[in-house]
Protein backbone atom coordinates (compact mmCIF):
# COMPACT_ATOMS: atom_id res chain seq x y z
CA UNK A 1 0.00 0.00 0.00
CA UNK A 2 1.36 3.62 -0.88
CA UNK A 3 2.04 6.12 1.89
CA UNK A 4 -0.55 8.80 1.84
CA UNK A 5 0.53 12.26 1.47
CA UNK A 6 -0.40 15.02 4.08
CA UNK A 7 -1.42 18.26 3.38
CA UNK A 8 -0.04 20.58 5.55
CA UNK A 9 -0.80 24.32 6.25
CA UNK A 10 2.03 26.51 7.98
CA UNK A 11 1.32 30.42 8.67
CA UNK A 12 3.72 32.51 10.54
CA UNK A 13 1.83 34.09 13.43
CA UNK A 14 1.25 37.69 14.14
CA UNK A 15 2.64 38.81 10.89
CA UNK A 16 2.10 42.40 9.75
CA UNK A 17 0.97 40.60 6.17
CA UNK A 18 -0.17 37.47 5.39
CA UNK A 19 2.29 35.24 4.65
CA UNK A 20 1.84 31.09 4.54
CA UNK A 21 1.96 28.04 2.66
CA UNK A 22 0.67 24.49 1.79
CA UNK A 23 2.75 21.94 1.54
CA UNK A 24 2.14 18.15 0.61
CA UNK A 25 4.65 15.40 1.76
CA UNK A 26 5.21 12.05 2.71
CA UNK A 27 4.91 12.66 6.71
CA UNK A 28 7.32 9.65 7.22
CA UNK A 29 10.10 11.51 7.90
CA UNK A 30 11.39 12.72 11.55
CA UNK A 31 10.49 16.46 12.64
CA UNK A 32 14.30 17.39 11.93
CA UNK A 33 13.56 16.82 8.04
CA UNK A 34 10.49 18.53 8.39
CA UNK A 35 11.97 21.51 9.92
CA UNK A 36 14.09 21.75 7.06
CA UNK A 37 11.44 21.54 4.70
CA UNK A 38 9.67 24.50 6.19
CA UNK A 39 13.09 26.47 6.08
CA UNK A 40 12.47 26.26 2.41
CA UNK A 41 9.49 26.73 2.25
CA UNK A 42 8.80 29.79 4.48
CA UNK A 43 12.32 30.87 3.02
CA UNK A 44 14.23 31.31 6.34
CA UNK A 45 17.93 30.67 6.00
CA UNK A 46 18.33 28.18 9.06
CA UNK A 47 20.88 29.35 10.69
CA UNK A 48 19.36 29.56 14.51
CA UNK A 49 17.78 27.29 16.54
CA UNK A 50 13.93 25.80 16.31
CA UNK A 51 11.85 24.13 18.29
CA UNK A 52 7.97 22.59 17.77
CA UNK A 53 5.83 23.00 20.67
CA UNK A 54 3.57 19.72 21.10
CA UNK A 55 0.64 18.92 23.36
CA UNK A 56 3.15 20.67 25.97
CA UNK A 57 6.25 18.76 24.64
CA UNK A 58 8.99 20.90 23.09
CA UNK A 59 11.00 19.22 20.56
CA UNK A 60 14.37 20.78 19.87
CA UNK A 61 18.20 20.24 18.98
CA UNK A 62 18.76 22.92 21.71
CA UNK A 63 20.85 21.45 24.75
CA UNK A 64 19.32 22.03 28.81
CA UNK A 65 22.44 23.08 30.32
CA UNK A 66 20.60 23.68 33.27
CA UNK A 67 18.91 20.53 33.58
CA UNK A 68 15.33 21.91 34.30
CA UNK A 69 14.05 21.51 30.63
CA UNK A 70 12.42 18.80 29.38
CA UNK A 71 13.33 18.81 25.80
CA UNK A 72 13.55 16.07 23.00
CA UNK A 73 15.11 15.50 19.90
CA UNK A 74 13.62 16.21 16.88
CA UNK A 75 15.07 13.17 15.37
CA UNK A 76 13.03 10.81 17.60
CA UNK A 77 9.59 11.50 16.24
CA UNK A 78 8.06 11.14 13.24
CA UNK A 79 6.02 14.18 11.65
CA UNK A 80 2.96 11.43 11.16
CA UNK A 81 3.68 10.63 15.04
CA UNK A 82 2.78 13.85 15.67
CA UNK A 83 -0.19 14.78 13.00
CA UNK A 84 -1.71 11.79 13.36
CA UNK A 85 -2.76 12.80 17.44
CA UNK A 86 -2.08 16.68 17.14
CA UNK A 87 -4.10 18.42 14.26
CA UNK A 88 -2.35 21.78 15.23
CA UNK A 89 1.12 22.46 16.53
CA UNK A 90 3.62 25.46 16.87
CA UNK A 91 7.11 25.46 15.26
CA UNK A 92 9.22 28.16 16.37
CA UNK A 93 12.07 29.66 14.58
CA UNK A 94 15.29 31.95 15.91
CA UNK A 95 14.59 32.03 19.40
CA UNK A 96 16.08 35.78 19.61
CA UNK A 97 13.29 36.81 17.19
CA UNK A 98 10.92 34.74 17.95
CA UNK A 99 8.92 33.20 14.88
CA UNK A 100 6.33 31.22 15.78
CA UNK A 101 4.34 29.54 12.81
CA UNK A 102 0.91 27.61 13.05
CA UNK A 103 1.32 24.13 11.71
CA UNK A 104 -1.92 22.34 10.66
CA UNK A 105 -2.46 19.11 9.58
CA UNK A 106 -5.18 19.13 6.74
CA UNK A 107 -6.21 16.03 5.56
CA UNK A 108 -4.44 12.87 3.40
CA UNK A 109 -4.51 12.28 0.17
CA UNK A 110 -3.62 9.67 -2.80
CA UNK A 111 0.14 10.57 -4.11
CA UNK A 112 0.06 11.40 -7.75
CA UNK A 113 1.76 9.87 -10.27
CA UNK A 114 5.14 11.80 -11.32
CA UNK A 115 5.27 14.01 -8.56
CA UNK A 116 8.00 14.04 -6.38
CA UNK A 117 7.18 14.85 -2.78
CA UNK A 118 7.22 17.46 -1.04
CA UNK A 119 5.59 20.16 -2.91
CA UNK A 120 5.26 23.67 -2.02
CA UNK A 121 1.34 23.50 -3.61
CA UNK A 122 0.47 27.15 -2.73
CA UNK A 123 1.03 30.22 -0.56
CA UNK A 124 1.29 33.72 -0.13
CA UNK A 125 3.67 36.21 1.64
CA UNK A 126 7.49 36.93 1.45
CA UNK A 127 9.49 35.85 4.46
CA UNK A 128 10.58 38.71 6.64
CA UNK A 129 14.30 39.31 6.99
CA UNK A 130 16.22 37.41 9.49
CA UNK A 131 17.35 38.78 12.40
CA UNK A 132 15.03 41.66 11.62
CA UNK A 133 14.37 41.66 15.50
CA UNK A 134 10.74 39.46 15.33
CA UNK A 135 7.33 40.66 14.18
CA UNK A 136 6.67 44.13 15.77
CA UNK A 137 10.19 45.12 14.89
CA UNK A 138 9.19 43.79 11.51
CA UNK A 139 5.97 45.61 11.67
CA UNK A 140 7.41 49.09 12.53
CA UNK A 141 10.30 48.02 9.79
CA UNK A 142 7.27 48.01 7.28
CA UNK A 143 5.23 50.67 8.62
CA UNK A 144 8.20 53.22 8.39
CA UNK A 145 9.29 52.19 5.23
CA UNK A 146 5.92 53.03 3.91
CA UNK A 147 5.30 56.58 5.85
CA UNK A 148 6.28 59.41 3.99
CA UNK A 149 9.79 59.99 4.78
CA UNK A 150 11.19 57.01 5.48
CA UNK A 151 14.57 57.39 7.90
CA UNK A 152 18.15 56.60 6.37
CA UNK A 153 18.61 54.13 8.34
CA UNK A 154 15.38 52.14 6.66
CA UNK A 155 16.43 53.24 3.54
CA UNK A 156 19.80 51.65 4.15
CA UNK A 157 17.88 48.32 5.39
CA UNK A 158 15.92 48.43 2.35
CA UNK A 159 19.33 48.70 0.00
CA UNK A 160 20.82 46.30 1.86
CA UNK A 161 17.96 43.26 1.63
CA UNK A 162 18.08 43.64 -2.20
CA UNK A 163 14.90 45.40 -2.42
CA UNK A 164 13.31 49.14 -3.62
CA UNK A 165 11.09 51.20 -1.72
CA UNK A 166 8.25 50.97 -3.93
CA UNK A 167 8.86 46.89 -3.29
CA UNK A 168 8.46 46.88 0.21
CA UNK A 169 5.88 49.30 0.49
CA UNK A 170 3.86 46.92 -1.80
CA UNK A 171 5.66 43.64 -0.26
CA UNK A 172 2.30 41.59 0.36
CA UNK A 173 1.89 41.96 -3.28
CA UNK A 174 5.48 40.10 -4.84
CA UNK A 175 4.39 37.16 -6.01
CA UNK A 176 5.87 33.72 -4.28
CA UNK A 177 8.33 31.82 -6.31
CA UNK A 178 6.75 28.47 -6.10
CA UNK A 179 8.72 26.28 -8.79
CA UNK A 180 11.81 27.78 -7.15
CA UNK A 181 10.37 26.81 -4.03
CA UNK A 182 9.90 23.17 -5.09
CA UNK A 183 13.33 23.21 -7.28
CA UNK A 184 15.13 23.91 -3.91
CA UNK A 185 13.15 20.85 -1.87
CA UNK A 186 13.58 18.76 -5.11
CA UNK A 187 17.43 19.83 -4.21
CA UNK A 188 16.94 18.91 -0.13
CA UNK A 189 15.24 15.81 -0.57
CA UNK A 190 17.76 14.79 -2.80
CA UNK A 191 20.62 15.50 -0.28
CA UNK A 192 19.09 13.89 2.73
CA UNK A 193 18.58 10.44 0.09
CA UNK A 194 22.56 11.39 -0.16
CA UNK A 195 23.90 11.73 3.29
Amino acid sequence: METKIAVIRIKLKDAPIPIWRRIHLNPNITLAEFHEIIQIVMGWYNCHLYGFRVDGKFYTIMEDIYGDMDLISPESVSLKEIIDSNKKFIYEYDFGDGWKHEIVFNKYIEPKKDVEYPICASGKGICPPEDIGGVWRYANFLNEARSENPSDYILETIHDLGYELDEVKEIENIPLDIEFINHELKDLMEFLKNR
